[in-house]
């Protein structure tokens, strides 16, 4: 082998050997960014599967995922989600509007954004921003969906509080004019009845001179309990206006919203609590004014008026002796409607 031949050799092994070592190197460099890379993204995945609510399922609804927060505020395990629905956590309070929203939502493949209220293993509630996207697999079908909730108990808690009468924890004065206004709302776009139901304990300033504020706030807190008791089975709503003056509002027609008033009146009475300045019954009553009125698009009632008409009739029963309901439907002598 001649030296030109040898150097020419050795140029070519050594070019072959710089270009391997170049190789090597970027590979490792490749190697390593790829592994620093699959770090962090396992270092994201174990923060969101720990801090972030969120969850996988079918196109039917039945949950394939959930993560570690997800199971930590739902106190369900993983095993125990994974297979039902979302069902398994609703609360009774979400109504059946928002979850029908829902659905027509996410199965045209658009988003849906909302506030939903759950129910936790033990049956305490807990609130959530939700926001469910569609999930498409690689040739762009349609497999699924992927929902991320976030908490928000305590700010709803907060803003409960603010519409809450503390005395007897029914709703405020506040939140009885906006409920009122968007059922009004409501029911032009819907059809359908609006009752108001006023009631006001009988001799109540009488009673607080007799017995004492102390007893007097008794008497306040044991009939909002009535109030709500005989609401909770109806489907209504119940609020405390102000001093004795408690108010109900619901979507019954007039027979079931007389029912549902005789039934919170006769509680009442039934409670026995000794009245001795109540006229001739010798115990706590109230009295209450009804007016319910159908709904619809062509309406022109006004908050303020149907409470006119509920309160007139509220009147008219302290009138005619107290301890007793009237409707303004029924007795339309002395009431004006509209």
């Amino acid at each position: 082998m001649t030296i030109i031949s040898y150097i020419t050799t050795l140029i070519s092994f050594l070019a072959l050997f710089l270009a391997l070592s170049f190789l090597w190197r970027r590979l490792r460099r490749a190697q390593q960014a790829e592994r620093h890379s699959d770090h962090r993204l396992k270092s994201y995945l174990m923060i969101i599967n720990r801090y972030v609510v969120t969850s996988r399922t079918d196109i039917q609804g039945n949950i394939l995922e959930v993560s570690d927060a997800f199971c930590e505020i739902s106190g369900y395990s993983r095993q125990e989600l994974i297979g039902n629905s979302h069902n398994l956590v609703r609360h009774p309070n979400t109504d059946d509007q928002t979850y029908q929203d829902l659905w027509q939502t996410i199965q045209q493949g658009k988003s849906w954004q909302g506030e939903m209220c759950n129910r936790r293993k033990d049956g305490s509630l807990y609130w959530v921003q939700a926001s469910i996207t569609p999930d498409y697999d690689l040739d762009g079908k349609m497999r699924g969906f992927i929902a991320v909730h976030q908490d928000i108990t305590d700010h709803k808690m907060v803003i409960e509080l603010s519409i809450r009468d503390a005395l007897t924890g029914l709703y405020n004065r506040r939140h009885f004019n906006q409920n009122f206004e968007q059922l009004l709302q409501q029911r032009k776009s819907q059809d359908g009845f609006i009752s108001l139901m006023i009631l006001d304990i009988d001799n109540f300033k009488k009673y607080n001179d007799t017995y004492g504020h102390q007893k007097g706030d008794t008497v306040l807190s044991e009939t909002a309990a009535v109030i709500q008791d005989c609401c909770d089975k109806e489907m209504a709503s119940c609020y405390r206006l102000g001093g004795e003056e408690f108010a109900v509002l619901s979507t019954l027609d007039l027979e079931s919203a007389q029912a549902l008033a005789e039934r919170v009146r006769a509680q009442i009475e039934n409670l026995n609590i000794e009245h001795i300045n109540n006229a001739n019954l010798g115990k706590v009553s109230i009295s209450i004014g009804l007016y319910s009125c159908k709904i619809d698009h062509f309406s022109v009632d006004e908050p303020d008026e149907i409470f006119r008409i509920a309160d007139q009739a509220l009147y008219q029963a302290k009138e005619m002796g107290r301890n007793r309901v009237n409707s303004a439907n029924l007795d339309t002598s002395s009431i004006e409607l509209f």
